[in-house]
């Protein structure tokens, strides 16, 4: 399928996102502003997931870590972030993809292992982890690394297949190369250097360990553990709301079509899971606990679209829309009581005009991703900004963007380095939650712009 360009115009794009905001499930609904669909197609998967649901192409208003890796170098911790204080950033380049890639979206994710990062066709950018000297990057069904140590850095696939309509599954519990995936919706990096995924069609949560290593091997860990195939509408596999043992906790729900949809963790390698099935916040407890024991931590005030999450300093982080605003909450695990379940979720703050210099009282920023430096969050949008803010909610910077665009102006060349605050992030038409964020040292980086996420900016900061 050609990729179609969305010629819209900004105002046509401020319109509608002064509408309201999309949810992170029930894909079947699509991508228009008002009715309230992810941004994804195929069953909340990528327009080759075959869950058979509808592509889309719209829907603006969508919305330190650090300890032994094991690998000779350090892993992230605070849930995959890097160790450096991020207060502004300069200059942006191009790390990862093409975003001027103009061949056909379906070639997308059809990369070949020893491919260089700038190679086409690009793989589809979505979450990222850094461990050691590697990156790693989701592509939706397939995970794939690159020593960014080498004098040339290239791709290489670890675990997953992209796979035709009605051919995928899920499988782990095996060799990363015989690990398969249905729909993975976000990554991050462990403390002690293993990954952890979920897979949203799959209901599932997957550690990696040695993931860039010869005895790369995933497990499950929570939710789904047995191959599972292509549910196709029936998504997600087996839902429910259930806690306790890994192998026997349930997430999702089968009416909604919602799911494991977030992932982040802690030092400690607790996982921290957004059931936007469910409206839950959960823990999944760390390898000191043979049985990987789920627990309820926080519930989302209803109606709240959940699109990032992070932890930071004792506390769990995230970020959303509810139809009319931009939502940042704080949820305190250590103090969640069921008797009274939304006592220890606090809103830092709900409302559309947070971001008076950047964005016009009359719109949303639509806040999607979010991840931390250690000492402060920083959030991106779909609005085309990404923002350092204090826990408390006050905007310390503006990191990046540029406002919001569908396409580059034809005096932006995206292919050669500009400074950030003139990078033109562009609203990524099928971003599946995203664009994505990751910091690593005292760089920055955002993923899945352009449509089907072609390409990610490196931002050098301090």
């Amino acid at each position: 399928m050609k990729r179609i360009w969305l010629m819209t115009s900004l105002a046509a794009l401020s319109a509608a996102c002064a509408v309201t905001a999309c949810s992170s499930k029930d894909d079947d609904k699509g991508t228009d502003p008002s009715s309230g669909g992810e941004g994804n197609s195929s069953s909340g998967g990528s327009e080759n997931s075959g869950a058979g649901q509808p592509s889309s192409d719209g829907g603006m208003d969508s919305a330190q870590g650090g300890g032994d890796s094991g690998q000779g170098g350090n892993a992230a911790g605070e849930g995959g972030m890097g160790t450096g204080t991020i207060t502004s950033c300069s200059t942006g380049t191009v790390f990862a993809g093409n975003p001027v890639f103009d061949g056909d979206t379906e070639d997308i994710g059809a990369s070949v292992d020893g491919q260089g990062l700038l190679d086409d066709p690009p793989l589809r950018h979505e979450a990222l982890a850094f461990i050691g000297n590697s990156v790693f990057i989701e592509t939706e069904k397939e995970i794939w690394t690159s020593d960014l140590s080498a004098a040339t850095p290239t791709l290489t696939r670890i675990a997953g297949v992209e796979t035709e309509a009605g051919g995928a599954f899920l499988e782990a519990g095996k060799p990363c190369a015989d690990t398969r995936f249905l729909v993975i919706r976000d990554m991050v990096a462990k403390a002690n250097g293993k990954l952890a995924v979920v897979d949203y069609i799959g209901n599932a949560v997957v550690e990696i360990s040695d993931p860039s290593g010869p005895d790369c091997k995933s497990e499950y860990v929570a939710g789904t553990h047995v191959k599972s195939v292509d549910p196709a509408s029936e998504y997600p596999v087996l839902p429910g709301d259930k806690d306790g043992p890994g192998a026997e906790a349930l997430f999702g729900n089968a009416d909604n079509h919602g799911s494991l949809f977030r992932i982040t963790a802690d030092p400690d390698n607790n996982l921290y899971v957004w059931d936007n099935g469910n409206e839950k916040f959960k823990m999944i407890a760390n390898e000191d606990d043979a049985e990987r024991t789920v627990t309820t931590v926080g519930v989302a005030p209803a109606g709240d679209n959940i699109m990032g999450l992070t932890f930071l300093a004792g506390k769990l982080y995230a970020t959303g829309v509810d139809g009319s605003n931009d939502v940042l909450l704080e949820i305190d695990p250590a103090t969640y009581d069921a008797e009274d379940p939304g006592a220890n979720v606090k809103e830092i703050f709900r409302e559309r005009d947070h971001f008076p210099d950047d964005i016009e009282s009359s719109r949303q920023a639509v806040l999607s991703q979010l991840t931390n430096d250690g000492e402060a969050l920083i959030l991106a949008s779909q609005s085309g900004f990404v923002w350092r803010v204090g826990t408390d909610g006050t905007v310390l910077a503006t990191l990046a963007g540029t406002g919001p665009r569908l396409d580059y102006s034809t005096d932006f060349d995206p292919t050669t380095a500009h400074p950030a605050n003139e990078w033109q992030l562009l609203y990524p038409t099928n971003s599946n939650g995203g664009p994505w964020l990751a910091v690593n040292d005292s760089k920055l980086y955002w993923a899945g712009g352009v449509g089907v996420g072609k390409h990610v900016v490196e931002l050098d900061c301090k």
